[in-house]
C-alpha cells in the first residue's frame, strides 16, 4: 500500500549541495540571458524579434543527444536559469518518446524553483510510460517539498492510481485545493473510480456534476458498460437522450458495448439510426460496435450487409465478422472470409484463429485443422493460453488426441481450461483412464480444477465404465473442491449408473437431486433402460421427459425402438401414432466428412452430391461384402411403417453409411476416414461400420453427439458400451 498522501503549506527549502547551483551566474551574465522571450533588438530599426539559437535548437530538438547538447550549452550561457527554458529541456526528457525521465529528475535538480508546468510534465511522463508508482511516488515527494499542484496535475495522477484507498486520497487532495468543480478533473476521477470498481463513488462524482458535457456521459456509461452493468449503462443514454445532449462517436461506441452485453437488439437499431442520422456511418469503430452487437443478437445478416458496405475495414472487424459466421454455424462463409481476408494482405491473428480452429472442432475437420496450425506457426502468431486451448480442443474433438496431447506438452503456460481440454478429450475417445491419469497430473501441478473439469472427468468414468471412480469423484466435488454439482454433473452420474446397468440407482439419485431434472439427465436414464432393456423404468422416464418437453423427438424414437426390441409392436405403433398426433418428427441424421480439406454433408438417403452415382455403387458393393461377413440388419431401428425389406433399405441409407461409402471412394487404401455425425449412431450402424474397418481394412473414426467411436479390424474402442 502506498505512503499516506499528505499536503503541506510550508515551501521546504530544495538542496543547495547542488554544485551547479553553487555556479549562479553573475549579473552580466543574467543580463546576457535576460532576452530569452524578448531576443535582442537591433538597434533604431524595426526587425523582427530574434530568439536566441540555443532556443531555436531546442524546438527542433528530437533526440536526448541533441538535447544534452543543447543543455550544455544553455548551462554555459546562463540561458537554462530562465524557468520557462529549463521547463522545455524537462519537457521534453519526459514527454518525448526518445526521452528519459531519469535525465528529467536529474535536470529537476538543477532548477531552484520548478514551475508547476515542470513538475506536471515529468507526471505526466511516468503515467503515459506506465510507470505509476514512480508518477505517485513524484507526487509526493513534491508535495513535501513545499509544491501546489494545479487542475492539470490531477488527471494523470488519477490514471496512476493503484488502487481505491489511493484514489480517495487524491479526491481529497483535489478538493482541497479547490478543484472540486473542475470538469476536466471530475472526468478523470470517474474514470479512476471505474478502473477500481467503484461504480457507486464514480456515480457520485458524475450526479453533483454541475455542467455534464457529452464526455461526462460518455465515461460514465463506459463504466457502467465495462463493468457488466449494461442496462445501467442504456437507461443513462436514455436519460442523456431526455436532457438533450447529442451523442458524439465515443458516447455510440460505449453505448453499443452495453448493447452487445445486454444482447438489445432494438436499442443497437436506435443506435445505427443515430450513426446515420448524425453523419457516422464511415466511423469504422462504430460500425465495427454495431456488428459486434449484431452479431451477438445473432442477426448475422445485418452484421455482414453494414460489413459489405464499410469503406475500411480493420483486423477487428474481419475477426468479428467471421467469429459471427461461426457462432451461427455458418462455418462455410467463415472460411470463404478468412480467404478474402488473406486475398487483400490482412494476415490473422490470434482472435481469426480461434474462430476458425472452434470451425474446424464442430465440423470435425482435422486436414482444415492442421492447416491453420501451420498458419500460426509459419506467421509467428503467438500461441498463447486461449490460443493453446483452442488447438488442444480442435485436435482432440476431430478425434486426434495423439495431435492434443503433443500441443499440450509444448504449451509453455496451460490453465484449467487447457487441462479440462485435454481431460475432456480423452474422455470423448474412450481412454477413461488416461483422461483420469491427467486430472491427477493436474493436481499434482496445482491447478485447482473447476466445475467444467469435472464434466469431463465423470464424462471419461461413463465412457469407461469407471462406475466407483465416477461416485468418488462426484462426492470430492463438493468435500474437497467447494463445487456445487450442477445439473450436468448429475447428468453424468445418472449416465454412469445407467450404462453399468444400475437403473434403480439411478432413479434415486434423480429423486434426491436438489433441482429438477432436465432432458439431457431423464434421456440419458430412458438411453440406459433401452441398452438394458428395463421398460418400466423406461416408461417412467418418457413419461417425465414428454411431460417437460412434448416435442422431444428423442424420447419417442427411444421409446419406440425399445417396444420395437421386445416384440411389443402395439406400443411401437402406439408412440408412432403419438408422434404423428402431435406434429413431432425425428430430427435428421447428417454426417460429415472431410476430404482434401473440403467437408462434405449426407443425410439419410442423400442423393444431391455430384458423386453420388459412385458413392451408391460403393453402398451396394458394401452391403454386399458386409452379409458375407455375416452382417444381420438390426431393423428394430427402423419405426415399424414399412415392411421389412424397406427396412433393410432404410437402414443402408444412414447418413453415416454414406459418408463412409464417400470416403471409401474418394481416399487412398489404408487412409483413415474420419465421419462426424449429430445423433447417437445407431445400433446398426455402430456394427456394420465395425465389419467394415475390417472387411475394406480401414481405420474409420466416428464421432456421434456423445463421443468418439474408433473402428479398426472388426472392433470399436467402445467396446460396444456407449
Amino acid at each position: 500500500m502506498a505512503a499516506p498522501l499528505s499536503l503541506h503549506h510550508i515551501r521546504l527549502p530544495f538542496s543547495s549541495d547542488n554544485p551547479i547551483l553553487h555556479n549562479k551566474p553573475t549579473t552580466s551574465t543574467a543580463i546576457a540571458a535576460a532576452p530569452i522571450t524578448t531576443a535582442t533588438k537591433t538597434s533604431r530599426t524595426n526587425s523582427p524579434i530574434e530568439p536566441h539559437p540555443c532556443l531555436a535548437l531546442l524546438d527542433k530538438c528530437s533526440t536526448m543527444s541533441e538535447l544534452k547538447q543543447i543543455h550544455a550549452q544553455l548551462l554555459r550561457t546562463g540561458l537554462f536559469f530562465d524557468a520557462f527554458t529549463a521547463s522545455k529541456v524537462v519537457a521534453f526528457s519526459s514527454l518525448e518518446g526518445s526521452g528519459s525521465l531519469h535525465y528529467a529528475r536529474l535536470v529537476l535538480t538543477q532548477i531552484p524553483n520548478p514551475t508547476t508546468y515542470t513538475c506536471n510534465s515529468v507526471i505526466r511522463g511516468y503515467t503515459n510510460k506506465d510507470l505509476p508508482r514512480e508518477a505517485i511516488f513524484f507526487y509526493q515527494e513534491m508535495i513535501i517539498q513545499g509544491w501546489v499542484p494545479d487542475r492539470f496535475t490531477f488527471p494523470s495522477l488519477f490514471k496512476s492510481c493503484g488502487d481505491l484507498w489511493e484514489g480517495k486520497q487524491l479526491h481529497c487532495h483535489s478538493t482541497k485545493l479547490g478543484f472540486a468543480s473542475d470538469s476536466y478533473i471530475q472526468n478523470t476521477l470517474m474514470n479512476m473510480y471505474s478502473n477500481c470498481g467503484c461504480l457507486i463513488s464514480a456515480r457520485n462524482v458524475f450526479d453533483k456534476m454541475l455542467e455534464k458535457s457529452v464526455v461526462s456521459w460518455a465515461t460514465m456509461i463506459d463504466a457502467y458498460a465495462q463493468w457488466d452493468q449494461p442496462i445501467e449503462a442504456l437507461k443513462l443514454f436514455d436519460k442523456m437522450e431526455s436532457e438533450s445532449v447529442d451523442p458524439n462517436e465515443v458516447t455510440l461506441v460505449n453505448v453499443l458495448t452495453a448493447c452487445a452485453k445486454a444482447r438489445d437488439l432494438k436499442m443497437a437499431k436506435r443506435v445505427h439510426q443515430y450513426i446515420e442520422e448524425y453523419g457516422f456511418g464511415n466511423h469504422l469503430k462504430l460500425n465495427t460496435a454495431l456488428m459486434d452487437v449484431y452479431c451477438k443478437c445473432g442477426c448475422v445478416l445485418l452484421a455482414r450487409d453494414l460489413f459489405d458496405k464499410m469503406p475500411e475495414k480493420n483486423l477487428f472487424s474481419w475477426n468479428i465478422m467471421i467469429n459471427g459466421h461461426v457462432e451461427d454455424s455458418n462455418y462455410d462463409e467463415a472460411f470463404l472470409l478468412f480467404r478474402e481476408m488473406q486475398l487483400k494482405g490482412e494476415k490473422g491473428d490470434k482472435v481469426t484463429m480461434v474462430s476458425l480452429l472452434l470451425a474446424c472442432s464442430h465440423l470435425g475437420a482435422l486436414e482444415l485443422g492442421k492447416w491453420l496450425h501451420a498458419y500460426i506457426e509459419k506467421e509467428k502468431i503467438e500461441v498463447d493460453v486461449a490460443l493453446g486451448t483452442t488447438l488442444v480442443d480442435m485436435y482432440a474433438k476431430c478425434g486426434s488426441i495423439d495431435g492434443a496431447s503433443e500441443v499440450f506438452r509444448k504449451l509453455p503456460e496451460k490453465d484449467v481450461m487447457t487441462w479440462t481440454a485435454l481431460i475432456s478429450g480423452f474422455a470423448m475417445c474412450g481412454q477413461g483412464k488416461k483422461a483420469l491419469e491427467h486430472f491427477h497430473e493436474m493436481q499434482m501441478s496445482g491447478v485447482k480444477p473447476d466445475a467444467i473439469t469435472f464434466v469431463g472427468v465423470l464424462a471419461a468414468c461413463s465412457h469407461a465404465g469407471l462406475v466407483d471412480e465416477g461416485i468418488s469423484h462426484f462426492n470430492s466435488m463438493h468435500e474437497v473442491y467447494g463445487i456445487q454439482p450442477s445439473i450436468e454433473h448429475y447428468g453424468c452420474m445418472v449416465d454412469i449408473l445407467g450404462r453399468a446397468g444400475r437403473i434403480a440407482e439411478a432413479e434415486e439419485l434423480i429423486r434426491k437431486m436438489q433441482m429438477p431434472p432436465d432432458r439431457f439427465v431423464l434421456g440419458g436414464l430412458l438411453g440406459a433402460c433401452r441398452v438394458h432393456g428395463n421398460l418400466e423404468a423406461a416408461e417412467r422416464a418418457a413419461q417425465q421427459l414428454l411431460e417437460l418437453d412434448p416435442d422431444d423427438d428423442g424420447a419417442y424414437v427411444l421409446l419406440s425402438n425399445l417396444y420395437s426390441s421386445m416384440k411389443k409392436w402395439e406400443e411401437a405403433k402406439r408412440i408412432r401414432e403419438l408422434m404423428a398426433e402431435r406434429n413431432v418428427k425425428k430430427a435428421p441424421g447428417c454426417s460429415l466428412i472431410e476430404v482434401d480439406g473440403i467437408v462434405h454433408e449426407f443425410v439419410k438417403g442423400d442423393s444431391s452430391h455430384p458423386q453420388s452415382t459412385n458413392i451408391y455403387e460403393m453402398l451396394q458393393d458394401m452391403i454386399e461384402r458386409l452379409k458375407k461377413a455375416g452382417y444381420v440388419p438390426e431393423k428394430s431401428e427402423v419405426l415399424l411403417d414399412i415392411d421389412e425389406e424397406e427396412k433393410e433399405t432404410a437402414l443402408s441409407l444412414h447418413s453415416e453409411k454414406l459418408a463412409i461409402a464417400f470416403g471409401l471412394i474418394s481416399t487412398n487404401p489404408g487412409t483413415t476416414i474420419r465421419v462426424v455425425k449429430n445423433l447417437r449412431v445407431c445400433s446398426d450402424c455402430h456394427t456394420a461400420t465395425k465389419i467394415i474397418s475390417k472387411v475394406y481394412n480401414r481405420e474409420i473414426i466416428v464421432r456421434d453427439r456423445n463421443r468418439f467411436h474408433r473402428f479398426q479390424d472388426g472392433s470399436c474402442s467402445c467396446k460396444d458400451f456407449w
